[in-house]
């Protein structure tokens, strides 16, 4: 009788590892060019507050989007907290483009 277990051959330690890193790669390839997306829009944005002469920061429309991210957060199982807390961050990196850009507040 042949023993099955001879012939199948055992990953390397860490290659479970390794495949799960190489998708979090492509996750993070994938977050880098839709922030590039949202560094587009926002462009569009900056021009049309400068023709308009809008101030930078609209807290009423941070606030709607911050609230729509957690929600969206809570109906594909992620801590609202969590994407709030990147959202928050993406918000503040992108107003300081704008201020940088159009000067005030």
């Amino acid at each position: 009788m042949v023993d099955v277990d001879e012939h199948v051959e055992e990953s390397p330690p860490g290659a479970a590892l390794e495949t799960i890193r190489e998708r979090l790669d492509d996750v993070d390839r994938r977050l880098v060019t839709l922030l590039a997306e949202r560094a587009e829009l926002i462009g569009e944005v900056i021009d049309f507050k400068r023709a308009v002469g809008m101030s930078v920061v609209d807290r009423v429309r941070e606030d709607e989007m911050l609230a729509r991210i957690e929600a969206m957060a809570s109906q594909v199982g992620l801590d609202p907290r969590m994407a709030r807390q990147v959202l928050r961050a993406v918000i503040d990196a992108f107003t300081l483009l704008e201020v940088e850009q159009l000067g005030g507040g």
